[in-house]
Order: C-alpha cells, then sequence, then structure tokens
C-alpha cells in the first residue's frame, strides 16, 4: 500500500521515481491512498496512473493554504486530516491483506497517515525520504512538528530509503537511522533508446529543464544572467514557463513539458545540457541532500552536463566523481560563463562525458536492476524469516 498526496499521475520528480518503481511490480498488488485531488488527474490521465485500486481522502491543499496568515490554521487542519487517512488506509489495507505501507517524507501528512496505518495494521512502514520533513521551506508548523517528529517515525519505520549517500549520512547523523540507499531509477524505456551520434546537434542550445522552483532558483537566474556572455549560445526551457515570467526572467525558447522517451529523444538533440541547484539558500540541508529525477533522463541522452549546485551536495559530488560532469560549485558568474563556453567549444570533451552519462544510466540506474532491489527490500520486511 502507498499513503502519499502526490502519486502518479501527479506531475514532478516523486511521482515519476514512484511510477518506475511501483507500476506493474512484479507479483505484487498496490493499493493506494492519496488526496482526493489526484481522482480529476487519473480520470485525465488513466495511463499515467498507477497499476492499483485508488482511494481518495481529504486534505487541505490549494491558493488559500499558501496565504500567510491562515496557512498555518490549515497545515494543523491537515494534521488531523492525516490521522483520518491513517484510519482509512488502515480499513482498506485490512481489506486488501496489505503486508506493508510506503510513504513519502513531506510537510507531516503522507508519513503521519503512513505510520499510523502501519501500526493499526502491525505491518512494516517503508518511508521514501526525498525531501527533508524539518529544514525544507514548508511552513513554520510543518518545521516545527518535523523537529519533533521526524527522527521518531523515521526510527520507528522497518526501511528508510534514499537516493544517496549524502542524504543517508545527513539521517545517521541527525536521527541516527539507518538507511537502505537505492539509485533513483531510470526510465525503462532507456535501454531501447538508440545511441545518437554525439556531433553537436543544435549549435550553441543549453538545455534547461524540469520544474523550476525554490530550489533551483538561483542558479537558474545565473544561467540566464551568463549566457548573454557567450557569443552563439542560446538557452532553451522544456516545462512550465510561468516560474520564469513570474520573476520576470526569460529563455531564449520555451517548449512544452513532454513525455519521457520523448523528453530524452528532444535532450539528445541539445548541444549542452545544465542542471542546477541554488548556492544560496535558506535550506541548504535540504539542497545538499537534492536527487532530482531528471538527472538520469539527461545522462541518457549522451549530451554533456553542466552542473551548477553547492560544493558537498550530492548533484555535484556525484557529477564530479563519476565523471558525467562539468561542475561548477561555486555562485561565480564567471565561472559558469568559462564552463558552459569550455564544453560548448570542445566536441571530444562533450563525447565523453555523453558516453560516461549513459553508461551509468543503463548501469547503475538501470530501471530493472533498481526494481529489483527495491522489491528485495519489501519481501524481505514483508517476510522477514
Amino acid at each position: 500500500m502507498l499513503v502519499y498526496a502526490a502519486p502518479p499521475p501527479s506531475r514532478g520528480g516523486v511521482p515519476v521515481v514512484l511510477r518506475r518503481l511501483l507500476h506493474r511490480l512484479d507479483g505484487l498488488a498496490l493499493e493506494v491512498v492519496t488526496d482526493r485531488r489526484v481522482r480529476r488527474l487519473v480520470r485525465e490521465d488513466p495511463g499515467g496512473a498507477l497499476a492499483a485500486r485508488y482511494s481518495y481522502t481529504p486534505r487541505l491543499a490549494g491558493p488559500l493554504t499558501a496565504v500567510r496568515s491562515i496557512r498555518e490554521l490549515f497545515a494543523v487542519l491537515n494534521v488531523l486530516l492525516a490521522v483520518l487517512a491513517g484510519v482509512r488506509a488502515a480499513l482498506a489495507g485490512r481489506r486488501a491483506e496489505s503486508r506493508w505501507v510506503m510513504s513519502v517524507l513531506d510537510g507531516g501528512f503522507s508519513q503521519i497517515a503512513g505510520a499510523l496505518t502501519a501500526r493499526l495494521l502491525g505491518i512494516p512502514h517503508v518511508v521514501m525520504v526525498f525531501d527533508l520533513w524539518s529544514e525544507s521551506a514548508y511552513g513554520p508548523f510543518e518545521r516545527w512538528l518535523g523537529r519533533r517528529l521526524e527522527g521518531r517515525l523515521l526510527r520507528g519505520a522497518g526501511a528508510v530509503l534514499v537516493y544517496c549517500e549524502e542524504a543517508a549520512e545527513h539521517l545517521r547523523v541527525r536521527h541516527g537511522v539507518d538507511c537502505r540507499v537505492i539509485a533513483t531509477p531510470a526510465d525503462p524505456a532507456v535501454a531501447q533508446l538508440p545511441t545518437p551520434s554525439l556531433e553537436p546537434r543544435n549549435e550553441g542550445e543549453i538545455v534547461l529543464a524540469g520544474a523550476v522552483y525554490w530550489m533551483q532558483a538561483e542558479a537558474v537566474e545565473r544561467l540566464l544572467r551568463v549566457r548573454r556572455r557567450i557569443p552563439d549560445a542560446r538557452v532553451t526551457f522544456i516545462g512550465d514557463e510561468g516560474w520564469l515570467r513570474n520573476r520576470g526572467l526569460e529563455a531564449d525558447g520555451v517548449e512544452p513539458p513532454l513525455p519521457t522517451e520523448a523528453f530524452i529523444r528532444r535532450l539528445m538533440r541539445a548541444h549542452t545540457l545544465f542542471i542546477g541547484l541554488s548556492l544560496i539558500s535558506d535550506h541548504p540541508e535540504q539542497v545538499r541532500i537534492s536527487t532530482p529525477a531528471r538527472l538520469v533522463d539527461y545522462m541518457a541522452s549522451m549530451r554533456p552536463i553542466v552542473v551548477h549546485a553547492p560544493t558537498g551536495s550530492y548533484l555535484s559530488e556525484y557529477a564530479r566523481r563519476a565523471g558525467f560532469g562539468v561542475v561548477v560549485d561555486t555562485p561565480d558568474d564567471d565561472a559558469l560563463a568559462e564552463a558552459l563556453s569550455s564544453v560548448l567549444a570542445d566536441a571530444g570533451r562533450a563525447e565523453r562525458l555523453g558516453e560516461t552519462g549513459r553508461r551509468l544510466a543503463e548501469g547503475r540506474h538501470a530501471a530493472a536492476a533498481v526494481r529489483a532491489e527495491f522489491r528485495r527490500i519489501l519481501m524481505d520486511l514483508a517476510d522477514p524469516a
């Protein structure tokens, strides 16, 4: 059973990873308990939903919950609704004879509901950690609650799954939690994708793709600022341009989001790819452990990647250690402009970087291998003997 407010077909990196892990997992039937707003998404995009029975529960969301004067009230009410969700999930789990319950660490709703479900049913609780509850950009009440409950709920879980050693070390030091590290899975279609020529496709094109919000904001602003210094360079943004427009920023081209396979094929036509995390942030620990799902799609495209993320972050350290990207880990306009210029000008370097990324996407991040490891963890919990 999955208890989570934003499962597939919701948009975003976490739903993408959940679909790659859970959709038609061999030998396992899946129940999903989620926010009632997801019902509309399932109706509109049934092919993007998990192969599961969905049940819906109330949760407060939308523009009003962001209004500063009343958002804390909504946060408190969502805790009460999380308790209700846990009870309803337990009833659904009892009917389905669920053997484990999984939740995703967020602002409190999913992990509270998941922990209660597991307690009521007497089954293991699996927590997947993408964001830190107590140290991310949630409201004051969510972070206060996270400081009091995050460690307790994680220590009580049957398994805590993370996608990088940086996150595992953070949770070990902060909460004394031993985590299981599994790789972010690539899309299964990667195994069938053609190997493109590494000669530049769209000369001078730098592609930035995916969701852009506070965690990427400062790095993206720097990219759009320095591209003017690079002769013949242009930035294409693939995604919802609303964030750029709201900040008065403008890319040279904007294209709509694409399904994963089409997205990777589009990346293959770029010259260089850019992925960044804010180097100056109010939430540095969250930035340090962030594992953007689109990174493995970038790697699968065989294009060179310029990584602009803080020193010590998973993103910058992985790219440097594995050798699939050029890393700029200081908030320096000159350094970023130089890195982009050097990659755009050196076809041989671009080829080496791209080949390294594709090997990792097909090896360490291969969907079949990651799903098999994930299934082993679940089965060991359900039947420890």
